[in-house]
């Protein structure tokens, strides 16, 4: 039997979000734990213009309380709760938001990983491209290697490909956006895109950057779409898509040797 064959065509949307609150140190380091190679997750920006791990603009969901996150610095951002209280209960009540360097710090000991990191529309919004790429940077110096910059706002991207860094990536918000020069200009190394969005014609393997799929939990899907050409598959579920996807292959190894 074939052990984790698939390490490297799994990426932890969030860390591991399934069984722990999405975008916390807890939650990255449980996905590597359960032997994620890669990681996803959200960029956010504090009231000084510090990048924390942050999903939503405002607070309620994740942190169980009113308000927007850039209305807080860093330090009061420190001692807010991160623990998706609505999904999770209150098992996870003392995790609190995560800096940006905090999680560097877990990458710099984990140097097989590679972190996917996406840059949210709204902290663009809220500090313009230039100071988004400057507090980002800062943070990442020295891990260009490990660190792919995405974001759905394409001309942060053609920013920080401008600028340098390494590794760029796109979210597509439609399919038929590959087709623009911008992009095109870009030559993203990653594309991230829902698979709901694929044409049924797409032939994946021809377009020269990587291509990562979300969001899938279902390992026959996931099966499905890296045969059809895709590199990557994101899953809140990475541990039990790790195991199964496994399980699935190994299973129609076992039916085709039947059948020679």
């Amino acid at each position: 039997m074939v052990l984790n064959r698939y390490r490297n065509h799994l990426v932890a949307h969030r860390g591991y979000q399934r069984l722990y609150p999405e975008n916390t140190l807890l939650s990255c380091q449980k996905a590597i734990d359960a032997g994620a190679l890669n990681l996803e997750t959200d960029i956010l920006l504090s009231a000084d213009l510090q990048p924390v791990l942050y999903h939503d603009p405002r607070l309620q969901r994740v942190s169980g309380r009113a308000g927007k996150l850039n209305d807080l610095s860093l330090q009061q951002l420190s001692a807010v709760p991160a623990y998706e209280p609505k999904r999770l209960g209150k098992d996870f009540i003392n995790e609190t938001v995560t800096p940006l360097s905090a999680f560097v710090e877990l990458l710099r000991k984990q140097p097989q990983v590679t972190a996917y990191i996406e840059i949210k529309k709204e902290a663009i919004a809220f500090a313009g491209v230039t100071e988004t790429f400057l507090a980002l940077t800062h943070c990442l110096k020295g891990m260009a290697n490990q660190c792919c910059l995405i974001s759905f706002d394409y001309n942060f991207i053609a920013y920080a490909r401008h600028q340098g860094w390494r590794r760029c990536g796109i979210v597509l918000n439609h399919w038929k956006d590959l087709d623009k020069a911008d992009i095109q200009m870009i030559k993203p190394d990653t594309i991230f895109c829902k698979y709901q969005k694929i044409p049924k014609k797409a032939r994946l393997g021809q377009i020269a950057a990587e291509i990562i799929l979300y969001e899938i939990d279902d390992p026959q899907r996931a099966l499905y779409w890296l045969d059809r050409g895709a590199t990557k598959i994101e899953t809140f579920d990475i541990g039990n898509m790790l195991k199964q996807m496994d399980a699935c292959a190994n299973l129609i190894d076992s039916k085709l040797h039947l059948k020679e």
